[in-house]
């Protein structure tokens, strides 16, 4: 379904799962977890703007616009799975679905996040991180107006992890790059209800790697255990 540009499938009935891929991926990234899932839960992916099926933004994507588009995704959820939904969410799309916890916690019932980062407070890191955003940029072919979603230029997840009190479940390849591993162990020493996964064999896309671990840390979310129908 195309909703202002914005590709969105929906499958299967039960309690919502919300996907959200990451940085130059769509959401096809989750077809193992769709397939897996789908079947005692309405699962929901999408497509960022200016990636996979969703159309390009004609202006800088900013980390508000795509959390609006998020919040879209979100109430076709809940509207539609009779409650507030999990948010899955990879590295990119983990952090903007702590982002979107922070500014509408009611409609989230849990956060599973692979790969995923808080953000920085350091200007340096900032800075460093915003490089290698834009050589990802261009060798994903991710024009200059849909690459802006993922430029950090605030702290403001980072200063409100406390705010998130919903239950977390972590996962984080063993393989991954050293920043995404501390990533994930910074937030699940912060969060109050955080449990944290690491998965052997996996990199920075252990949803890829390693599917079916995946979605059994997805389906052990205590949240989903026992929501099935």
């Amino acid at each position: 379904m195309d909703r202002g540009g914005l590709h969105i499938e929906a499958r299967g009935n039960g309690s919502p799962i919300v996907f959200t891929h990451g940085f130059a991926r769509d959401g096809r990234a989750w077809d193992r977890q769709v397939a897996a899932l789908a079947g005692d839960h309405l699962v929901v992916t999408w497509d960022l703007r200016g990636h996979g099926r969703s159309e390009d933004p004609p202006a800088p994507y900013t980390r508000e616009d795509a959390l609006a588009d998020l919040g879209t995704v979100v109430d076709r959820a809940v509207a539609e799975g009779g409650g507030p939904a999990v948010l899955v969410g990879h590295s990119l799309g983990g952090y903007l679905s702590l982002a979107y916890t922070l500014e509408r916690p009611e409609t989230v019932a849990g956060l599973v996040l692979l790969s995923t980062g808080p953000g920085f407070r350091n200007p340096e890191s900032m800075v460093a991180y915003n490089r290698g955003i834009a050589k990802m940029a261009a060798a994903g072919n991710i024009g200059t107006n849909a690459s802006e979603v993922a430029v950090h230029r605030d702290s403001m997840v980072i200063d409100r992890l406390s705010e998130i009190t919903c239950p977390v479940v972590l996962i984080s390849g063993a393989e991954d790059l050293p920043i995404y591993q501390t990533g994930a162990k910074y937030l699940s020493e912060r969060l109050a209800s955080a449990r944290l996964v690491r998965i052997d064999g996996a990199g920075h896309e252990p949803h890829l790697d390693r599917p079916d671990e995946v979605t059994a840390a997805v389906r052990a979310h205590p949240v989903l255990l026992g929501a099935g129908r």
